[in-house]
This record gives C-alpha cells, sequence and structure tokens, in this order.
C-alpha cells in the first residue's frame, strides 16, 4: 500500500473530483472547515444546539482540529477525515470553507 498515491483514498461527495492542483486547496479548506467547526462546538456535543460536531464525531473533529494544516494535507487519513467531515457538515460552513466545486451561472445560448 506503500505506493499508492493519498489521491485515490479520499472519496469526494456529490460527483466531485478535483483535479491535482486543486486538491492541496480543497484538502487546507476541509481541515480549516474542521476547526471552524470545532470552534462552533464548545459543548463538544453536550447540548443540541445544531453547531458544530455531532455526538459520534465530537472526539475526531476536535482531535483532527489540533493537528497543524500541513501534516493533515500530508497524511491521506488525515486529508480523508477532513474532507468527510467537512461534507458532512456542509451547512453549518461559510461558503468559502465548503469543499465541492462552486456553483457555475447557467447562460443562456
Amino acid at each position: 500500500m506503500s505506493g499508492l498515491s493519498p489521491h485515490y483514498f479520499i472519496k469526494w461527495n456529490r460527483g466531485y473530483q478535483p483535479s491535482r492542483s486543486e486538491e492541496e486547496p480543497a484538502v487546507r479548506r476541509a481541515h480549516q472547515a474542521v476547526c471552524y467547526l470545532a470552534s462552533l462546538d464548545l459543548d463538544h456535543a453536550q447540548i443540541a444546539n445544531n453547531a458544530g460536531f455531532s455526538k459520534s464525531d465530537v472526539t475526531r473533529g476536535h482531535n483532527l482540529a489540533k493537528w497543524p494544516e500541513n501534516l493533515v494535507v500530508k497524511h491521506f487519513a488525515l486529508s480523508a477525515l477532513a474532507v468527510l467531515l467537512a461534507q458532512k457538515y456542509d451547512r453549518q460552513l461559510p461558503p468559502s470553507l465548503k469543499v465541492k466545486p462552486p456553483v457555475q451561472a447557467v447562460s443562456d445560448v
């Protein structure tokens, strides 16, 4: 397994598969999104307030938010977890932290 690229271990939801040049910025956004969600979840999912992580993700989310961004980007398992959590909690994120392609305007031709 050591010869496999981490690119193949990240599952991108909603049909979005970034190019190699877009992947690192997308993972960085995903980690920033996890840090943002951790900042919303100061009670560690003790109160049902629709902010931050659920009880099933609170430990993983807060632990991942503590990791330095550069290490998350380089480690395929941490990258995959960051993307998974960012996509799972997409509704709580501001547009700048969403990990999916931007909405393109439709033009009449």
